[in-house]
């Protein structure tokens, strides 16, 4: 907390962790954002960047460790884009996470008088990722992109990755140089049955028939590829089984296309789904509109449960992922509408539909322009999951001018070694 000297340096204390790759000081009430730093850590930093309300800064050097600093494992870290908090120990990690949520929904939101639950921990740091997407570079490189870089920085193994995906990260880069279609990406994903990974391939053009004889000679079960689809803009080719498993607890479960979205963590998702039934206490007597329903990877169990779900969805192949494992499972009291969630919001609105409870899971980028029409619906009950406090701050936020009040939070850390954080909330009718 001192002036900068002749060679731009300041000396500052870290205080938290912030929603993102940066811990937080300050220097004459300036804050400072600086990446790859502790709570705790005293260090010399340099600022690199000046915004209106903060400045970006690196670390120079680190002349107190924080007790909270850990070596990372990963000999990558610090270069790849990912894992922006392995350099801190799992608890710090929580804690920070537990308090992102609790600031965003106080600060951005203006929400209060909620009851804020202790976040749940993942049950693996490591080795907990059912998916991973590696770029393709320069000379057929594969890897991660560099923090805030378009920079490749090929790999070996990545440490957050089930180690399925790991032992065929070789064989898939001598695959991709000697592919002659432009492979952009390749994403490798896991089922929760053994003997199950398939890999997809991002094209930035079309495919080139003499690449047939590779991808067919990639699909190797004993080598730990099950599956291969390579896609582009308007052309989608498969090899071997396409379909993963989606374990959702007792006797359900998902096949799906590898590459329809699943969430990454398969026993943080599994621990996601109980706490929205037991929050949700579905009952034979409810109604219920799940909105961004994918593949239904919540509409399953909400429909054994509950007397009609009505699922909406925009994406095509999820919907027909979802409807063809309710029909899997005799699960025939679900409706599912493929369209834009505030378009499809708009007309059952209009058609005066009446629902008591709703469940949404939006992107990242949140629901934001939909609380009035879901407040038409004359729902008692709202749930929300959201992967990211800013934008769920602010539809909370927006749905509380409508009458709701929000009166739980559950935090849930699907995503170990990042600042990402999964959030439960629910909302009452008032």
């Amino acid at each position: 907390m001192t002036q900068p000297n002749a060679k731009n340096e300041v000396t500052l204390e870290i205080d938290a962790l912030s929603y993102g790759p940066y811990g937080i000081g300050r220097v004459d009430h300036r804050v400072l954002m600086v990446p790859h730093s502790a709570p705790g850590d005293v260090i010399a930093a340099r600022v690199t960047e000046e915004r209106e309300r903060f400045s970006i800064a690196e670390v120079v050097r680190v002349l107190s460790p924080s007790a909270a600093r850990r070596t990372p494992p990963c000999p990558y870290a610090g270069t790849c884009g990912g894992c922006a908090w392995q350099h801190v120990n799992y608890q710090t990690q929580l804690k920070s996470k537990q308090q992102s949520v609790e600031d965003a929904l106080r600060r951005i939101g203006k929400l209060g008088d909620f009851d804020l639950r202790p976040i749940i921990p993942a049950a693996r740091e490591y080795n907990y990722r059912r998916r991973i997407r590696l770029q393709v570079g320069p000379a057929n490189g594969l890897g991660f992109y560099g923090a805030s870089s378009h920079q490749l920085v090929e790999i070996e193994s990545c440490h957050i990755a089930d180690e399925r995906l790991n032992n065929i990260i070789e064989t898939l880069r001598r695959w991709a140089r000697g592919m002659n279609t432009t492979i952009e990406h390749v994403e490798i994903v896991a089922g929760d049955e053994p003997n199950q990974t398939v890999v997809v391939a991002g094209a930035s053009d079309n495919f080139i028939p003499r690449d047939e004889p590779a991808c067919a000679n990639l699909i190797d079960v004993d080598g730990g590829i099950t599956g291969l689809i390579v896609a582009g803009r308007d052309w989608r080719q498969v090899w071997g089984e396409p379909r993963i498993t989606v374990g959702l607890g007792g006797d359900l479960a998902l096949k799906v296309d590898a590459d329809v979205f699943t969430q990454v963590n398969p026993e943080g998702n599994r621990r996601l789904i109980d706490e929205l039934l037991a929050a949700g206490g579905f009952r034979p007597t409810d109604r219920v509109l799940e909105l961004f329903s994918g593949a239904g990877n919540f509409t399953l169990s909400i429909a054994c449960r509950s007397g009609a779900v009505v699922a909406v969805e925009g994406h095509r192949q999820s919907v027909d992922n979802g409807k063809l494992n309710a029909q899997r499972h005799g699960i025939d009291n679900i409706r599912w509408i493929r369209a834009p969630v505030p378009k499809a919001l708009a007309q059952l609105k209009n058609l005066g539909e009446k629902f008591t409870k709703i469940v949404l899971d939006p992107p990242r980028a949140g629901a934001k322009g939909i609380g009035a029409n879901l407040a038409g619906l004359g729902a008692g009950k709202i749930f929300y999951i959201a992967c990211n406090p800013t934008t769920l701050a602010r539809d909370l936020a927006a749905l509380a001018t409508h009458g709701y009040k929000l009166h739980m939070v559950q935090p849930i850390d699907l995503f170990p070694q990042t600042f990402h954080v999964e959030t439960l909330a629910a909302l009452d009718k008032l």
